[in-house]
C-alpha cells in the first residue's frame, strides 16, 4: 500500500510565562512540558492509509524538506503567530495544510487566511470525515462538529508517532477524562468550546489512558480536565479506580488536575484524591472581592470561606494551586494588598496571577466589545513580538485604573508573592496545616519514589546549586529543612517543585522585568 504521509504539528508559542516550568535550567531536558494528548488522539483516529508522524516544537524540529501530503496543525492562541508561520511554510511547498484545536474553533476568521481546511470543534467525528473526502478528491474547506461528542467512544490516544527519543522529553503526561463545565465565569471560554453540560470517559479507558503513559516512562500525570469534580458520582468512580491500580504499582503514578473549589465539602472526594496519588490541584481562586466574584458569574466561589476551603485540601496532604485574576470592574487600587493579604493566609505556595483578559468565544469579550473598552490581542502581538510573555500585553481596558496601574498592580504582587520568605511561609503553613489534621492519620497517600527521570531533576537540582547565589542556596536550605519536619508520603516531591518554582519565576520575572523589585505600588 502506498501511504499517504500526514504530519501533526503542535507549535512552539512565542509567549512565555513566569509559570511555565520548562524555561527553569534544573528541567531542561524535558523542554516538552505537557506531553500533548490531542495530537495522540487525532493519530488514533488516523486510518492506515495514512503514515503519521507528530513533532512537537518544544522538543523537536522540523525539517522542512522532508515531503508530506498532509498536515495537521493544533494550537491555542498562544501558539497562534508560529502556527501561521508553519502554514506559510507548508503551503509554498505545497502541502495541504488542515488547522484545529481550541483557538480554531473560537476564532476560525483569525486562521481561515492561512489554512486550506479548518477543523471547528471536536475532532472524533469531523477529522475521519475529512480524511475519507481528503482521499476521495473531494474535500471541504471547512469542517464544523455540530453537536458534542459521545466520550465513550473517544479512542485510545496514539503515541506511535512520536519519535523515541521526544517521548523522553516531558515532565508529564496529559489524560482527558471528562469535557466541559457546568458554570458560566464571564471570562472562560470553556464553555462555549466544550458545552456546559458534563461528559465523562469510561472509568476503563481512563486507567488505561495512564497505563499508556506508564509504559512510556511518564510518572505524573495532568487530568487535563476542565473541572474534574463537576459530577461528583463520576469524578468518584474514576479516583476510586485510579487508587486502587496504583496500589498495584511499585511506582505510583502521581496525579494534577483542575477543578472547583465547591468540592472542598465533599470529604469522600477529598480522601478518594489523596489516595488515588492526586498530588496539587489547580483551583480558580480569582479574587477575594466578593463583587468581583459576583460580576464575572464565580458563584461558586460566593457564600464560602475561601480561606477555609483551601485548608480543607491542604489537610488531606493536597497542595492547591491557585489561580487569580486582577483587573475587574469592581477591582480597585486596594486589590493587589487584599490579594496579597488573602494569598499570605492561604498557605498557596505556589499562586498564579493574571491581568483579567478578554479572550476570544467569551461573554467577557462580547461585553467588552459593546462597552468599547476591547484591545485586540492580534496588532499587538505583531507590533512587538520579541516582548511577547503573558504579561505583556493587554485585551481590555479596566474600569478602575489604567492599564499602567494594572500591570504595575501585577507585577509588584507577584514579587511580593516570590518573596523566598514570603513563599517559605506559605510553604510551612501547607505542611503545618497537614500535620496537624486528624484526618491525615487514616489516609493512604502514595509515596514519592524516584525514577530515572527524577533522579535527574535531583542531579540538575545539585548542579544548579552548585553555582547557585546565595539567595537560592538559603532558600534550598530552608525548603529541605521544612519539608524534613513533615511526615507527607510525598514531602520530598512537594518541597522540591515548590522550590523549583520559587527559583524559576524569580529568575523569570526579573528577565523580563528589570528594575521589578523597586515598582512601587500603583497610585
Amino acid at each position: 500500500m502506498n501511504r499517504k504521509k500526514l504530519l501533526l504539528v503542535f507549535p512552539k508559542s512565542p509567549i512565555s510565562s513566569y509559570a511555565d516550568l520548562r524555561f527553569s535550567e534544573i528541567m531542561a531536558q524535558m523542554p516538552g512540558g505537557f506531553m500533548n494528548v490531542a495530537l495522540p488522539t487525532v493519530a488514533a483516529l488516523t486510518p492506515r492509509e495514512f503514515e503519521v508522524r507528530i513533532i512537537d516544537e518544544n522538543v523537536e524540529p522540523i525539517d522542512f524538506h522532508t515531503p508530506y501530503d498532509l498536515v495537521g496543525i493544533t494550537g491555542f492562541v498562544t501558539q497562534f503567530f508560529r502556527a501561521q508561520e508553519l502554514a506559510e511554510e507548508f503551503r509554498k511547498r505545497g502541502t495541504l495544510v488542515v488547522c484545529g484545536g481550541p483557538s480554531v474553533s473560537l476564532s476560525p476568521e483569525r486562521w481561515r487566511p492561512f489554512a486550506d481546511v479548518l477543523i471547528i470543534g471536536e475532532a472524533e467525528r469531523i477529522w475521519p470525515q475529512f480524511l475519507r473526502d481528503y482521499l476521495n478528491d473531494s474535500y471541504k474547506n471547512e469542517y464544523r462538529e455540530s453537536e458534542r461528542f459521545d466520550l465513550t467512544h473517544s479512542p485510545i490516544p496514539d503515541y506511535s508517532g512520536f519519535s523515541p527519543s521526544s517521548r523522553k522529553k516531558y515532565m508529564l503526561g496529559l489524560v482527558q477524562a471528562s469535557r466541559g463545565c457546568p458554570h458560566s465565569c464571564e471570562f472562560c471560554s470553556v464553555g462555549a468550546y466544550m458545552g456546559r453540560k458534563m461528559r465523562y470517559k469510561p472509568v476503563d479507558t481512563v486507567v488505561q489512558e495512564v497505563e499508556e503513559l506508564k509504559k512510556l516512562g511518564i510518572g505524573l500525570v495532568l487530568i487535563a480536565d476542565d473541572n474534574l469534580s463537576a459530577e461528583r458520582s463520576q469524578a468518584k468512580a474514576i479516583l476510586t479506580a485510579l487508587r486502587d491500580w496504583n496500589r498495584g504499582q511499585r511506582r505510583p503514578t502521581l496525579f494534577i488536575t483542575q477543578l472547583s473549589i465547591d468540592v472542598a465539602t465533599d470529604d469522600e472526594f477529598l480522601e478518594l484524591a489523596a489516595e488515588a496519588g492526586m498530588t496539587a490541584v489547580q483551583i480558580g481562586i480569582e479574587s477575594p472581592c466578593v463583587e468581583s466574584l459576583k460580576e464575572t458569574g464565580k458563584h461558586q466561589n460566593v457564600g464560602t470561606d475561601l480561606l477555609q476551603d483551601i485548608k480543607k485540601f491542604q489537610e488531606y496532604g493536597i497542595t492547591v494551586i491557585s489561580t487569580c485574576i486582577v483587573g475587574f470592574d469592581h477591582d480597585g487600587l486596594s486589590i493587589f494588598k487584599d490579594q496579597l493579604d488573602f494569598h499570605m493566609q492561604s498557605a498557596v505556595p505556589n499562586t498564579q496571577i493574571y491581568p483579567l483578559q478578554a479572550l476570544d468565544g467569551t461573554a467577557l469579550k462580547r461585553r467588552i466589545v459593546r462597552e468599547n473598552r476591547y484591545l485586540d490581542w492580534e496588532p499587538q502581538y505583531r507590533s512587538k513580538p520579541e516582548q511577547l510573555y503573558n504579561l505583556s500585553s493587554f485585551t481590555m481596558i479596566p474600569k478602575q485604573m489604567s492599564l499602567q496601574q494594572l500591570q504595575a498592580g501585577t507585577f509588584w504582587l507577584l514579587w511580593k508573592l516570590y518573596d523566598p520568605e514570603a513563599f517559605l511561609l506559605r510553604l510551612k503553613g501547607f505542611f503545618t496545616n497537614y500535620e496537624t489534621s486528624t484526618r491525615r492519620q487514616n489516609l493512604r497517600i502514595p509515596r514519592y519514589r524516584l525514577d530515572r527521570k527524577r533522579w535527574g531533576i535531583v542531579l540538575r537540582l545539585l548542579k544548579f546549586l552548585a553555582r547557585a547565589s546565595r539567595t537560592d542556596r538559603r532558600s534550598f536550605w530552608a525548603t529541605v529543612k521544612i519539608g524534613l519536619r513533615s511526615s507527607h508520603p510525598q514531602r520530598f516531591g512537594v518541597a522540591a517543585m515548590a522550590y523549583i518554582t520559587l527559583v524559576n519565576t524569580r529568575k523569570f520575572l526579573l528577565s523580563r522585568v528589570p528594575g521589578i523589585a523597586e515598582i512601587p505600588y500603583p497610585s
